[in-house]
């Protein structure tokens, strides 16, 4: 195995969500693809415990409910302490947490998290944004099974999990009174679940009514289908009104797909496009049942709607915004992780 430092192999144990399928696991799992040199102990967040030490801890997560218990089991069994994480709203932390924290080398992937960290006293020491595999999404064809299915009905396509921060409310009801939402040679596929995220506060039940369809197979869609999903697409719309990064964002636009966010950052950082901003009108804090916070950018319906019949409509807006947002696109792919290397090897 090549050295990084001196004549000692580098053993890190990476930590983080394993069991399930899950931003912070893909995130884990491209990390290492990309750092091959590295030797890794892959850790999950609650059962493994260290039988030696490593050069480095690097814990892959949320700053919205850290576990802090990881942290102080390791103290003592490594010399370096990495978090990379996320938050979408202010974090509520404890001392305890703030303590791990102070005692780590923080990153986070947005400019959003770290300004949100150092509101609260916590040095963040690196910005690296979360890379997507740009060759993959562009070796799916765009006519794939998806496509098919749909003919030649125009595609708008939103991929986020069930939860008040998404937006799902202001998506839908900017739909019902847009053009585009009474015409059925076009179809919003909402690839997220049936079921509501009630913890979040999400009481809002998407109806099956029109030309919205509603997927249930947000965990469960292979690697390769969300990817021929998202370059079916003719349009992405990321209704999400927080986030900590929004890797959907990036993952459309290395399908080349168009993308409409929330004029606001994080969304904003990923999408520098202004033309494909909705207006933000207004800021909210909405705390859910678990004491998480979120920072929620209200949307102008007025804005949204007029965006929406714009993109769906005018073939030649898209192709063009979605050529000035593909100039992101080396900022943000898979080699983005080597700067990893610095922090890992200090």
């Amino acid at each position: 195995m090549p050295c990084i430092r001196g004549a000692c192999e580098l053993t890190i144990l990476l930590q983080t969500w394993f069991s399930v399928r899950a931003s912070f696991t893909e995130v884990a799992e491209q990390i290492m693809s990309v750092l091959r040199d590295l030797e890794w102990e892959r850790g999950d967040h609650v059962f493994h415990t260290p039988f030696r030490s490593y050069d480095a801890v690097l814990y892959i997560g949320s700053m919205m409910n850290i576990d802090v218990a990881r942290y102080y089991r390791y103290v003592w069994w490594s010399g370096r302490h990495i978090y990379y994480g996320v938050t979408e709203g202010p974090p509520q932390l404890s001392p305890f947490n703030l303590a791990a924290l102070h005692s780590m080398t923080v990153i986070t992937p947005s400019n959003y998290v770290k300004w949100e960290l150092e509101r609260i006293g916590v040095k963040v020491a690196d910005v690296i944004p979360h890379g997507v595999d740009v060759d993959a999404f562009r070796r799916i064809p765009r006519n794939n099974q998806w496509r098919r299915m749909f003919g030649d009905r125009t595609i708008v396509l939103y991929v986020a999990h069930r939860s008040i921060r998404k937006g799902f409310r202001h998506l839908c009801e900017a739909w019902r009174m847009s053009r585009a939402g009474r015409d059925h040679n076009v179809v919003l596929v909402l690839h997220t679940m049936r079921k509501p995220n009630r913890l979040s506060g999400e009481d809002y039940v998407i109806p099956e009514e029109g030309n919205i369809i509603v997927t249930d197979n947000v965990l469960r869609l292979d690697r390769q289908s969300l990817m021929m999903l998202y370059r079916a697409a003719d349009l992405y719309i990321h209704g999400a009104l927080a986030e900590g990064y929004g890797i959907p964002i990036a993952e459309a636009m290395a399908a080349n797909v168009p993308v409409l966010t929330l004029g606001a950052p994080p969304m904003s950082e990923l999408n520098t496009v202004p033309e494909a901003h909705i207006r933000v009108v207004s800021q909210i804090l909405h705390h859910d049942m678990c004491g998480n916070v979120f920072r929620l950018n209200i949307p102008s319906m007025d804005d949204y709607v007029e965006k929406i019949d714009w993109l769906v409509y005018d073939p030649k807006a898209r192709r063009e915004i979605a050529e000035k947002q593909s100039e992101k696109l080396p900022e943000i792919g898979l080699n983005v992780y080597e700067r990893f290397r610095r922090w890992l090897s200090c």
